[in-house]
């Protein structure tokens, strides 16, 4: 399958040689292709960084994905000679054998059925899947459990490849690894699992995305080097109960997939909805008494205005909504993300952001914070009450659930954290600031709102930049493709040039 947009220069390049190799192929595979256009979403939750892309599938199971511009040709010949040599026998799938670089998965150095002591039932009870179900179901799953162990370094799970456990860690760490598109399929080694994005450790679980959506697996995850054994209490789909989402038999709300895409990073990211002013304006009136109804705007003609007045009243606030709405922006971004709980390298990547901002940045974030701190109530940090009043002056509504996950995200060191103090709230704001000055800039190039920008666009504008934030030279080579005409994910980039995960 082959993706692509109408537009793009690499794409055109490619096409005739893509019919070429369709036409001249006899082994049976069938050659196809989708294009982008109007499908923004769907490509970006496939995990497409750059375009034109190809996905490999066999027995429904997506094989490889790899970016192909016209240029790769080669490496598309070899990877389908590969493909139908190894891989197709009497048209059914078979599994590539793992080469001596590449494991598929470890098998546990140690599998038993697991002695469950009360705090252990008491800890996996209280996981967020397991706490509605009926006592029943989940003291039958609970008896099929068991306890897999894994020495440092073993590869638990791999991105691609289908998921049917759930995982919750008993002791020992992992680290949540995932490729992001960007390799060069000649010179990366077939074994590299990609980036650290995450790192869990005992109580976390892992495991759960695939077995919610029925989608391969979007990250690859491995015991921690240097540590002791990693045991997990390990549940086969097929034994967890219709009664939990894991069964992968009841119906998932949107909202689900959503946190476990976005805990996996397997989501692209949308731009944040608010009302329009004049109608957030007349909401916040309403308020405050001065108009009984927003819809019931009298006749300017009718009326003697005060235009001096009207204006001295209307543009403070204004003014206000600007900020509140550039909070909330931030807050939306900050809820994207995946922090590293207590990893100082957090606090640190946020403090380089902050020492890019500007004296007039710095004085303009001071002025949001003291805005949702409550005014004549303010006590130097922001509470869940006050974010919820301030959301509710937009016109949004968030429940405190959601409420508390924007505060706890904003300050990387706590997990758990009720409360926001102004030095993280200037850290959160500034991380925010520039990721939204990347995606602006390149939205901008994006005439046909694909979420898609030529890479050497991408490459021009950081020129052009000077290197605003985190050392530009290491982030050009990203963008150091072959055919600098293919296009890049340029959300996911912005992500990558700022650090955050």
């Amino acid at each position: 399958m082959k993706f692509y947009a109408p537009w793009c220069r690499a794409c055109k390049g490619l096409e005739p040689k893509f019919k070429k190799i369709a036409l001249d192929d006899e082994s049976g595979v069938v050659f196809s292709q989708f294009d982008v256009q109007k499908n923004k979403d769907f490509v970006k939750s496939l995990g497409i960084l750059a375009l034109p892309n190809v996905h490999f599938y066999g027995d429904q199971d997506l094989v490889e994905s790899f970016p192909c511009g016209p240029s790769k040709v080669p490496v598309l010949r070899k990877k389908l000679s590969e493909y139908v040599e190894t891989r197709l026998t009497s048209g059914k799938y078979i599994p590539l054998p793992p080469s001596k670089e590449e494991k598929i998965e470890s098998e546990p150095c140690a599998e038993r059925d697991s002695v469950i002591s009360e705090e252990t039932r008491e800890m996996l009870r209280s996981n967020v899947y397991f706490l509605d179900m009926p006592e029943e179901d989940f003291e039958i799953m609970l008896g099929k459990a068991t306890m897999s162990s894994f020495e440092p370094g073993s590869t638990i799970m791999r991105q691609g490849f289908p998921g049917k456990k759930f995982y919750v860690i008993g002791t020992g760490e992992v680290e949540v690894m995932a490729r992001t598109g960007y390799e060069d399929p000649l010179t990366t080694p077939s074994g590299f699992m990609g980036s650290v994005v995450n790192r869990f450790g005992v109580g976390n679980f892992f495991g759960e995305r695939s077995l919610i959506t029925g989608e391969p697996r979007a990250a690859s995850i491995k015991a921690v080097k240097g540590q002791d054994t990693t045991r997990c209490y390990t549940f086969k789909q097929e034994d967890i109960p219709a009664s939990c989402v894991l069964s992968g038999k009841g119906r998932v709300s949107e909202r689900v997939k959503k946190e476990v895409n976005v805990k996996y990073g397997a989501v692209g990211f949308g731009k944040l909805e608010v009302k329009d002013q004049l109608a957030s304006v007349a909401l916040e009136n309403q308020r405050r008494g001065s108009v009984n109804n927003p819809g019931d705007l009298k006749d300017v003609e009718d009326e003697e205005v005060d235009l001096e007045k009207a204006t001295s009243e209307i543009l403070p606030l204004l003014q206000k909504f600007k900020l509140v709405r550039m909070a909330a922006r931030c807050f939306e971004h900050i809820m994207r993300t995946t922090p590293k709980w207590g990893d100082e390298s957090e606090v640190y990547r946020r403090s380089l952001l902050v020492s890019q901002l500007t004296e007039s940045q710095k004085a303009e974030f001071r002025s949001v914070f003291e805005i949702i701190d409550g005014g004549d109530r303010e006590d130097g940090t922001i509470s869940i009450l006050d974010l919820k009043r301030t959301m509710e002056s937009i016109g949004r509504t968030n429940t405190d659930d959601e409420l508390r996950n924007m505060i706890n995200k904003a300050n990387p060191m706590i997990d758990g954290n009720t409360e926001l103090k102004y030095s993280e709230f200037l850290g959160m704001m500034a991380e925010a600031e520039f990721y939204y000055l990347f995606v602006d800039t390149f939205n901008a190039l994006d005439r046909y709102n694909s979420g898609y920008v030529r890479a050497g666009d991408l490459k021009q504008v950081l020129v052009g930049m000077g290197g605003v934030v985190m050392g530009s030279d290491e982030k050009l080579s990203v963008v150091k493709v072959d055919d600098e005409d293919m296009l890049i994910d340029y959300e996911q980039f912005s992500r990558m040039l700022i650090g955050a995960s």
